[in-house]
């Protein structure tokens, strides 16, 4: 799964498509209106607008996809690190942080080190042991 960011990302990308498409459907589906009563009204022999019907049922229908991906861009908003947190308590978390890594750094390093020490140790007894088998050969 992505991350909260990308998520976010996505559905901003998503909402604005919709937004998009729910534009271009009305501008291919509306039925010519007109200003003025005296003002005739023209018809395009090659546009046949939805009826009124399908086209309300059709932008209600949109405009509750984008209200759902709103919400659901809210959700994700929330759910973000740090909202709610002020930037002092952000701040505070990331010292503790660092001092947790740096404590996890120094208990590596001193492990790294008994390792090193521990292996050297070894390697000498091998040595002294190897030496003691060659000796006792000859």
């Amino acid at each position: 799964m992505a991350d909260r960011l990308t998520q976010l990302q996505i559905c901003l990308d998503q909402l604005t498509d919709m937004f998009s498409a729910a534009l271009n459907y009305v501008d291919q589906h509306h039925d010519a209106i007109v200003l003025n009563a005296e003002d005739p009204k023209l018809v395009d022999q090659n546009h046949h607008p939805a009826s009124n019907a399908e086209f309300t049922e059709s932008i209600n229908e949109l405009a509750s996809d984008i209200i759902l991906k709103t919400r659901q861009i809210l959700t994700i908003i929330d759910t973000l690190p740090g909202v709610g947190v002020t930037k002092k308590e952000q701040m505070d978390r990331i010292l503790q942080l660092e001092k947790e890594l740096y404590d996890v750094e120094m208990k590596k390093k001193k492990t790294i080190q008994t390792k090193d020490d521990l292996l050297e140790w070894v390697n000498e007894l091998i040595l002294q042991i190897s030496r003691g088998i060659a000796e006792t050969r000859v």
